[in-house]
């Protein structure tokens, strides 16, 4: 893994004895550790119901908004075709093409041929596209704030510690 560590101990990841693939059998503090998956979960299907439900109140698919945030979130806000499948996880370069053709109409993106590779395309987002961005970021704040206000303090640190054991952060296990 990769990332920040810190020891468990300092952590205060409950259990780490199960994470910890270098012991075989994971048995130990097993409860805690599904607890908080449970946790996550939960606040993952609820983040994400309200991220697509707030798409769609501004004209756009789930899927079309998370190929715009992948190409503007690209370190050079601009992403080839095939990455944009890569990003998505998503088997076929020929959906993701589909995906930056919609959003190329709805004029969200623009396609620049590469420069170095005249194979290339690359998929760029438009200033109408940051703009729907910037749109949906301030209501999807209002509506997960509200969320995080009902979620209670146990089920944040547990979902957190299972997005940082996801993410491979902040585990020192070796």
């Amino acid at each position: 893994m990769t990332g920040k560590r810190v020891s468990p101990k300092k952590s205060g990841l409950r259990f780490v004895k199960w994470v910890d693939t270098n012991h075989g059998f994971h048995s130990y503090e097993f409860h805690d550790y599904m607890r908080n998956v449970a946790a996550a979960r939960y606040v993952i299907r609820r983040v994400q119901r309200i991220i697509d439900d707030c798409v769609r109140k501004h004209g756009l698919e789930p899927l079309e908004q998370q190929a715009l945030v992948q190409i503007y979130g690209a370190s050079n806000q601009r992403l080839p075709i095939g990455q944009v499948a890569e990003r998505l996880d998503i088997a076929s370069s020929a959906l993701a093409s589909r995906l930056v053709s919609k959003l190329e109409a709805y004029g969200y993106v623009r396609r620049v041929p590469s420069e170095e590779d005249r194979r290339a395309t690359w998929a760029c987002v438009t200033p109408a596209g940051v703009e729907v961005l910037h749109a949906i970021v301030e209501d999807l704040h209002r509506d997960v704030q509200y969320f995080h206000s009902k979620l209670s303090e146990d089920d944040q640190r547990a979902a957190m510690e299972i997005f940082a054991f996801y993410a491979g952060y902040g585990l020192d296990l070796g």
